[in-house]
């Protein structure tokens, strides 16, 4: 059976990769290949170096998976939201909600876009839960027979964060806390109050916040002591609504400013609630799975530095170091730009093991290779 995976959502990264009778042969980002950073465009490129790379034509593909739900679902957890007063119910936000939703829905999210390229054919179309693929692209390649699974997102269809248990091969889900209840839109909001790019600069903010110093309260925006977090969305300072955040925080960075002390310490009490919260999660997912394995999907683990704070608080070894040769993902991705003592797939946990399914380099994650290693594992973002 020959699988092309591909991740479209027009929000960012799009991406494809292709499967056969279970092995990953190819993946790659579309920005590899049109040269434009983070393409959210259909990934025709990507998918054409896919089937060329397997030796295969469009109509003798036997699956074509989609790393996302249908447009329907996205538009109506929006509405809902809405409805129930828990996103502002502005101008452009219900643009940009429904624009998405026509968008995706003409193309048939994603599937007329391949006809036009590709031709018709007969080949099944898959669409599968966003937080799902998310979840066994790091199982999965974990090498566990049993495992918690935990996925932290800014946003899938309706799921920010999400708790699974891997046994035999299968996953079961547990818990979801729903958007926006997210520490990614926690995060990528303050990444653009402190004058970066948001869902893109993060790393930035990360980097910055050993600078910092205690003393920034952020209780207006997180609760990162909640059980396991809770994130006060309408307060963020997102879409014009800086109001709150002015009185409390003062006015935001302009880009490409001077970065000062007070600058350098929201950064710390961004870094720092992330952690708390993030903490809390993995304690909520391994008290429901009861199980000593646990699998970290997706890029805000290793954009925030989530293994360190596993490291500081718990007690972490590094088992594999150097070129990441360890049995948690097969050896497809490019080796790091750099390499050393903090360099990791499966670390130790005082008795856990840890999977995780990106590298963190020398307290710097490469952004553009980061993101886009991430997006390609079984065609996901």
């Amino acid at each position: 059976m020959i699988t092309l995976g591909i991740n479209y959502s027009q929000m960012h990264d799009s991406s494809a990769c292709i499967v056969r009778d279970g092995e990953l042969l190819f993946a790659v980002a579309e920005e590899r290949l049109s040269r434009v950073k983070h393409d959210a465009r259909f990934p025709e490129l990507a998918i054409r170096a896919c089937l060329e790379f397997a030796g295969v034509r469009a109509e003798q593909l036997d699956e074509v998976c989609f790393g996302w739900q249908t447009a329907g679902p996205v538009y109506q957890h929006d509405l809902k939201l809405y409805a129930l007063g828990q996103w502002p119910v502005t101008y452009p936000n219900v643009l940009n909600s429904t624009r998405q939703f026509l968008s995706m829905w003409h193309q048939e999210s994603g599937g007329r876009r391949f006809v036009e390229r590709f031709g018709a054919t007969k080949v099944r179309r898959r669409f599968v839960d966003h937080h799902l693929a998310h979840a066994i692209s790091a199982y999965a390649y974990s090498g566990f027979e049993e495992s918690a699974v935990v996925v932290m997102d800014g946003r899938g269809a309706w799921e920010a964060t999400s708790i699974w248990r891997g046994a035999d091969g299968r996953l079961e889900h547990l818990l979801t806390i729903p958007f926006p209840d997210s520490l990614g839109l926690f995060y990528s909001a303050f990444t653009e109050y402190l004058g970066f790019q948001p869902n893109s600069d993060e790393w930035k903010v990360m980097g910055l916040a050993p600078y910092g110093e205690p003393g920034v309260k952020l209780d207006a925006f997180i609760d990162a002591a909640a059980a396991p977090y809770r994130v006060f969305a309408k307060r963020l300072p997102i879409d014009g609504n800086a109001s709150s955040t002015l009185s409390l925080l003062g006015a935001p960075r302009k880009p490409e400013s001077d970065i000062d002390a007070r600058h350098k310490n929201l950064a710390y009490a961004v870094q720092d609630a992330c952690e708390k919260a993030m903490m809390n999660v993995v304690r909520v997912a391994i008290a429901k799975t009861r199980c000593r394995n646990l699998c970290l999907a997706h890029a805000f683990f290793y954009g925030t530095g989530a293994w360190r704070i596993l490291c500081r608080s718990i007690g972490l070894t590094v088992l594999q170091p150097g070129r990441l040769r360890a049995r948690s993902c097969r050896p497809f991705l490019p080796a790091p730009h750099r390499t050393g003592r903090d360099t990791c797939r499966i670390i130790r946990l005082s008795g856990f093991l840890v999977s995780l399914t990106l590298a963190y380099w020398n307290g710097c994650r490469h952004d553009s290779v980061c993101r886009a290693e991430c997006s390609c594992v079984f065609g996901i973002s």
